[in-house]
């Protein structure tokens, strides 16, 4: 275990509520213990040894570990409690007198619960890998149910702080990668990587932009019906190969230089936006994939969002802010951004 930096309140904690409370500890002595399902895998256990590590640091009391979920009472971790379904909030707690009820809609989450109970409830504070605000009182307890879907449920900072502390990285909801979920081979700006110019461009130049009128390999031309095959098809594969991963890009290049040819300029027009062409390209390709995730990107020139054209329920946008001034709020000095913000949630 690392050390850690703690900063102690000279106070007691106190939790009050109208309800009937669940008490946890009592003059620094264990008054409950710590539920576990048989079966529990190693993320439930890391909650209930997280959990079981800090009520320690708090009051000085140990709970101990029971592995029998129809323990009349208990903290119950995760798949161990009666309440627990896939289908739940991301985070939840539950209090009545005998029991207490942490788990989240999966095991990850279910350690989550346990960092944010921490935080909400008994006043712990994740402040840095090596530095932590701990409470102390001798007594615990707590009172009341918790619920909460976040509005973001994956959250990732490109920061070497959550990728190589991934502890610290749950403690703040953070991933601990880049691309989460996402097929290695098929991250971000994926189109040379399914029609590369090496392979297609000499023997078929029309299933790349027209670009002032000759077609060049900068990006595709997303109104070509063999475009959108090939695409499929290596969508198809790359799933067939990754069967573990969820989400795929089906992305622009790095570059503005995109098609103008009259099929994929007369849809942009309709729209308003070059988005147009590619949302109607990757709704097609999501259609064919119910059960997976197919990413693209609202960036550069189809960062304005269409006027009608509404991303299919399984498509991920990855709006981009690379224009905006960072010297003030979006509101303040990127008001075209704050647009299409707006604009793609509104879609």
């Amino acid at each position: 275990m690392k050390n850690f930096l703690a900063l102690l309140l000279l106070f007691p904690l106190t939790l009050v509520s109208q309800q009937a409370s669940f008490t946890i500890t009592h003059g620094g002595k264990p008054v409950t213990t710590i539920v576990l399902s048989p079966t529990a895998d190693s993320l439930e256990r890391k909650a209930a040894y997280e959990l079981q590590r800090y009520i320690k640091a708090i009051s000085g009391a140990l709970l101990p570990l029971n592995n029998n979920p129809s323990s009349a009472t208990g903290i119950f971790i995760g798949s161990a409690s009666t309440f627990y379904k896939k289908q739940a909030a991301p985070y939840n707690w539950i209090s009545t007198p005998l029991q207490f009820h942490l788990f989240g809609a999966n095991s990850y989450q279910t350690l989550e619960t346990v960092y944010t109970f921490l935080e909400n409830q008994l006043g712990c504070k994740f402040l840095a890998p090596e530095a932590e605000f701990i409470p102390k009182t001798k007594s615990l307890s707590v009172s009341g149910s918790y619920s909460y879907s976040p509005p973001v449920i994956t959250r990732t900072v490109h920061s070497k702080l959550f990728y190589e502390h991934p502890e610290f990285a749950a403690k703040r909801r953070v991933t601990t990668e880049g691309f989460p979920h996402f097929i290695p081979e098929a991250r971000v700006h994926t189109f040379h990587r399914f029609l590369s110019e090496k392979t297609y461009f000499s023997s078929h130049p029309e299933y790349y932009a027209l670009v002032k009128g000759k077609r060049q390999p900068t990006q595709l031309c997303l109104s070509n019906d063999t475009v959108y095959q090939i695409i499929l098809d290596s969508v198809a594969a790359l799933f067939n190969r990754y069967p573990e991963y969820t989400v795929l890009s089906v992305s622009q290049d790095d570059n503005t230089q995109y098609c103008t040819c009259n099929r994929c300029a007369a849809l942009d027009a309709l729209e308003e936006t070059p988005a147009a062409s590619m949302i109607r390209l990757v709704n097609r390709i999501a259609k064919n994939f119910p059960d997976k995730t197919i990413e693209t990107l609202a960036y550069q020139y189809t960062r304005k969002a269409p006027k009608t054209l509404k991303p299919e329920k399984n498509v991920l946008v990855t709006l981009c802010s690379i224009e905006c001034d960072r010297s003030a709020p979006i509101s303040q000095k990127s008001k075209d951004f704050e647009r299409d913000l707006k604009e793609w949630g509104a879609l």
